[in-house]
């Protein structure tokens, strides 16, 4: 059986460069699937060129932090203005339990509800910074999503898949060690080469470096590193060596 890898482009819609940055390796490397952000300043110019790339399959990157809301003011998860609070405070309201696990529900579905009012079929669902893990938000994320007909979601960390028995769909392995310092073609192959079960997630975040990607994310410079990287021809003669099907999350 040929090994099914799924590299994933996380954050599109964020600004216009990493939505350049994103359909640059479609077109010229091995990603076919992207999550979107409903609440992004740049979600039309990247709904649009999903329009024009049909071999892009796209996800919701459902979020709790770091941008405005989709569903308007809330209690526990947004200041007065409805910019949702950072993720520290996110993740420390979940710890003591003061978080709304209803306005979660709510704000997940006011952005699932616009991804789809947009004519996008969404092909899986993750989260940013993987805030779909949290205790009880996992719950409401797997509710919502079945809620919506979305059956296919991002798995834990190095083989922790979701249990197969809600009815949700997942690769047998995520790796999300091509970040940071980990991004490099050799560290790419090594991680690729070991990686264990049959189908395969790698989380990426490629982009072209714009002024507003600096602005607003401290993970910026390197972006353009996982992009060239990804659109080399090391890489695609690499994949192509090890005959592994570069896939996207409805060939699950």
């Amino acid at each position: 059986m040929r090994k099914k890898i799924i590299f994933n482009a996380d954050d599109f819609g964020l600004t216009k460069g990493v939505n350049l940055g994103i359909i640059e390796t479609v077109r010229n490397g091995p990603v076919r699937s992207a999550t979107l952000m409903a609440g992004a300043d740049e979600y039309n110019h990247a709904v649009n060129l999903a329009r024009e790339n049909p071999d892009l399959k796209v996800g919701i990157h459902l979020t709790l932090s770091g941008l405005n809301s989709v569903g308007g003011v809330y209690e526990t998860l947004t200041d007065q203005k409805g910019r949702l609070l950072p993720l520290v405070v996110i993740e420390q309201r979940v710890g003591d339990g003061t978080l709304s696990l209803e306005e979660v529900e709510r704000e997940f579905e006011a952005q699932i509800k616009k991804v789809l009012k947009s004519g996008i079929v969404p092909s899986h669902v993750d989260s940013h910074h993987h805030v779909h893990r949290l205790p009880g938000v996992s719950d409401v994320t797997i509710r919502v999503a079945k809620k919506y007909g979305i059956d296919k979601m991002r798995s834990g960390d190095k083989g922790m898949p979701i249990d197969k028995t809600l009815g949700i769909g997942t690769t047998e392995y995520f790796e999300m060690g091509f970040f940071k310092d980990g991004v490099s073609t050799r560290n790419l192959k090594k991680l690729l080469e070991n990686s264990k079960g049959n189908s395969i997630e790698v989380m990426v975040h490629p982009a072209v470096v714009d002024s507003k990607l600096q602005m607003v994310s401290t993970y910026n410079q390197i972006r353009k590193v996982e992009k060239d990287i990804l659109t080399s021809e090391e890489l695609r003669t690499f994949l192509k060596q090890r005959n592994y099907d570069v896939t996207d999350f409805t060939n699950l």
